[in-house]
């Protein structure tokens, strides 16, 4: 009788003793391309960039009330094989998206892609040590990062 009135004063000590402000985010928030996929082609040349699809991890500091993430970016160049430039510089935005569609952070960046002499370069781009902003008790599918050409 005794054991099992110590067990029930070890869970209920126990149990007090937790903490009860933890909160799970859950997964990261969702990265996209803006348009699903978006095209833009350049004055003076042939050249067409193509963003086709993104890779996102996270990292949630849940005291700061922050999330931490890195995006990776997938495309190609059109008709890479028309120019004679070696690298070609994109200017991307990263916008981080919020409850009720409130942008929270945005970015620019200009990246620089590494052409090849063929029709078609696929080219990867990390972004890298993004941070922004999150509410307490939200989780991650509340929130999104949208990305895009300028």
């Amino acid at each position: 009788m005794f054991k099992n009135y110590l067990i029930i004063f070890t869970l209920i000590f126990l149990v007090s003793c937790s903490d009860s402000a933890y909160f799970d985010p859950g997964p990261c928030p969702r990265a996209a391309i803006l348009k699903g996929s978006e095209t833009k082609e350049l004055d003076r040349s042939d050249l067409v960039i193509e963003l086709n699809r993104t890779i996102m991890i996270c990292e949630y500091n849940l005291r700061r009330k922050n999330i931490n993430f890195d995006v990776g970016i997938f495309g190609d160049v059109i008709n890479s094989d028309t120019v004679t430039l070696e690298n070609l510089r994109i200017n991307l935005f990263i916008a981080f998206v919020g409850p009720d569609d409130t942008v929270i952070d945005k970015w620019s960046k200009i990246v620089s892609v590494k052409l090849k002499n063929q029709k078609i370069s696929s080219f990867s781009i990390p972004i890298e040590g993004l941070r922004s902003k999150i509410e307490e008790g939200r989780t991650g599918s509340s929130y999104k990062v949208l990305i895009g050409l300028e």
